[in-house]
């Protein structure tokens, strides 16, 4: 019976062998693609927006050697990123229409991600025609998501953020709600468990905050951006502190708290002054 044993074993190993002689290694140059994918997020998360670049660009000539069209559109989808956060919203266009020159070859969660960037981008130009592309890019991207896709509340909440933008506050109110309600942007204790999902919860707690606002919601709104506050404060986002901080005092001066209004305008100016010393430092 053993010699029966080790005879399948070693069968089953000479196949095994077979199959993994029949898959290529993973080559250097890819995992130097890797490599400096990883190295570019560290960069972003950092805030070195130049660092970042230059490795994604690393990473995106890497794909390009290698035919490897996913990691081209990844890597592009990262230099549109940094685009944006720069002040380059056509270089980030641009970037994002180049993955779209390839999206018969692409699945479905680059897709998404893709059309989720162009309709940011769009959203942001803030212009009436901008606004129709920012709804027909969602419109492509909630098609392509199925019912477990990871950006699915990144998803809603850009439709809140579109509905606010087209001052329908009350839907921008629902789409905020609905996105803090889902499985997606679930809170986690702390909030390093899951950063992304947590940044994304942050982002629908602002647009809930300001579409609360709109609706003259005063307290709830302060109530909504401070617990943005702390999320964004766990995660070490100094960008989106920023952001709440302004959005605190608009909501206390709306609400007739002058003095806190105050405060918080001092505590987000601080925080500029701080960040845009960090960034010059980082510079030199």
């Amino acid at each position: 019976m053993m010699r029966g044993c080790k005879f399948v074993a070693a069968i089953y190993c000479v196949v095994l062998l077979a199959a993994c002689a029949s898959r290529p290694p993973a080559s250097a140059t890819a995992t130097l693609a890797q490599a400096s994918t990883q190295r570019g997020a560290q960069s972003f998360a950092r805030g070195d927006m130049e660092a970042a670049q230059r490795e994604y660009l690393t990473a995106l000539r890497i794909a390009e050697s290698l035919d490897d069209k996913p990691g081209r559109a990844a890597a592009s989808l990262s230099l549109s990123r940094i685009a944006s956060q720069s002040g380059r919203p056509a270089d980030a266009l641009s970037a994002v229409n180049s993955v779209f020159a390839e999206k018969a070859f692409l699945p479905p969660a680059l897709l998404v991600t893709a059309h989720g960037r162009a309709a940011a981008l769009y959203l942001a130009e803030g212009k009436p025609q901008s606004l129709q592309q920012s709804s027909a890019q969602l419109a492509e991207a909630d098609a392509l998501c199925a019912a477990n896709c990871p950006d699915a509340g990144a998803l809603l909440v850009l439709h809140a953020r579109l509905a606010l933008a087209q001052q329908q506050t009350a839907i921008a109110l629902k789409y905020a709600n609905d996105a803090l309600a889902s499985a997606a942007l679930a809170a986690t204790t702390p909030p390093a468990l899951n950063p992304q999902a947590n940044a994304e919860r942050a982002n629908a707690l602002r647009v809930r905050a300001e579409a609360q606002l709109a609706g003259t919601q005063n307290e709830a709104a302060i109530t909504s951006a401070t617990e943005a506050l702390q999320l964004d404060r766990a995660l070490g986002l100094a960008d989106r502190v920023l952001l709440d901080l302004r959005l605190l005092s608009r909501a206390h001066q709306q609400a007739g708290a002058e003095q806190m209004a105050r405060h918080y305008e001092t505590l987000a100016a601080r925080a500029q002054s701080a960040g845009q010393a960090l960034r010059g430092a980082q510079a030199d």
